[in-house]
Parts: C-alpha cells; sequence; structure tokens
C-alpha cells in the first residue's frame, strides 16, 4: 500500500492540520483542505485530484453521533472509518420534498482499504454508517429520524462529497470520521470543545496506517 499515491482531504484546516508535520518527508502523501459544507467539499476535492493525480482519497474529518442506540459505542475522540455514507435531505425525509430519480444517494467506501483502516489500532473495528445533510442537524427528533431512516450512526456534512469526488475520478475512497460530538441543540458547544482532540484521532489513525514517521 505505501507505493501509492494517497490525497488526504479534509474539510477545512484544522481537521488535517494534526498531519502537517508528519508528510514533510513523503512524496507519496498530499493533503488539501477542500472546503466546508457539500459543494465547497466536491469542488475542491476535485480540483487537489487533479492537482496531483493520486491513485487513493482518504476523507478525514469529524462527526457528531445520532441520539438513540445508533452510535452505541461510539465515544467522543474515537475515530471510525466510514461504510456506507448517506446523502440526506430533511425536507424530503419530511414529505415536503423529494430528489428526483437519477439522483445518487448512496455510496460505499472502497471496502479493502476501509477494511484496513479498521485493522489499525485506535479504530472501530467496523465501518461505520455516516449521514451526510446539507446542514448540521440541532433537533434530537430530527437526528433520531434521519438515524432511524438511513440506519446513520454518524453525521458529517462533507464525506459524501468528497466520496463522489473520488468516485468520479476511479479512485478507492476511505473515510475516518473522528467523533467530536452527539448530534443536538447542545452538538455545536460540544464540538468547539472536543474537535481537535477528534481530529488528532482520525489523523493518527490515518497516519499509522500510512506508515508516517512519529505517528505513534
Amino acid at each position: 500500500m505505501s507505493a501509492q499515491r494517497t490525497l488526504v482531504v479534509s474539510a477545512f484546516e484544522p481537521e488535517i492540520a494534526p498531519l502537517r508535520p508528519l508528510v514533510r518527508a513523503s512524496r507519496r502523501v498530499t493533503l488539501a483542505a477542500a472546503g466546508i459544507g457539500a459543494v465547497d467539499a466536491a469542488v475542491g476535492a476535485a480540483r487537489a485530484i487533479e492537482a496531483c493525480q493520486p491513485t487513493r482519497v482518504i476523507f478525514v474529518g469529524t462527526a457528531g453521533v445520532y441520539p438513540g442506540d445508533a452510535g452505541a459505542g461510539l465515544r467522543i475522540g474515537s475515530a471510525a472509518v466510514a461504510g456506507t455514507i448517506a446523502c440526506v435531505s430533511t425536507a424530503a425525509l419530511r414529505g415536503e420534498a423529494y430528489l428526483p430519480a437519477p439522483t445518487a444517494l448512496r455510496t460505499r467506501t472502497g471496502r479493502r482499504l476501509s477494511l484496513a483502516l479498521c485493522a489499525i489500532e485506535g479504530a472501530a473495528r467496523a465501518p461505520r454508517s455516516v449521514a451526510c445533510p446539507l446542514a448540521i442537524t440541532r433537533a434530537v427528533a430530527l437526528g433520531r429520524r434521519i438515524a432511524a431512516e438511513t440506519g446513520a450512526e454518524l453525521e458529517n456534512l462533507e464525506a459524501f462529497a468528497v466520496a463522489r469526488a473520488a468516485a468520479a475520478a476511479g479512485l478507492e475512497f476511505a473515510a475516518v470520521l473522528g467523533v467530536a460530538n452527539r448530534v443536538g441543540p447542545a452538538g455545536h458547544a460540544e464540538w468547539r470543545r472536543h474537535h481537535r482532540a477528534a481530529s488528532r484521532a482520525a489523523c493518527l489513525l490515518v497516519a499509522r496506517f500510512l506508515g508516517l514517521a512519529g505517528s505513534a
């Protein structure tokens, strides 16, 4: 795996910053902060893919755990590897809107790459399901509904968009998310307290996978 050219993408710089000191000596790992939100993340990831011509893409970011039993076993500060990633319209969930049939709403990460990441020390032992709504969920009831109707355990805004950019380029894709908060009204304050530690957990898992010096 070390012979591959890996592009590691985050939404914004603080979520990828822990990797920067570790990749300076590597010619096979490129880092890019693509942008916050689905649209900017997709555009930024596509530009980064075009610029560095990787053989695979790994997204790192933070995530919230959905309420109830959905995120059982996912503690704040831990790192999880994504499996199924769903694009979610909360208006469609409520029956107030719909998405036309050709719209891609679900994708899977690369099985081989994701299982290899799950085998790294510090990772949840199986890939987790992720929902990507357009906006951060604040209401507990809505969080429960998203989890129930999609099977998602975690919420992140950009993973689906970056996955689609990687798929358009024909590249293997995986996502590693640091758990920063519980989805709900206190989620943002909780994220502010924990997002750097959560980002570090996700980045260190990726660093170990890539065999970067100083990642132990």
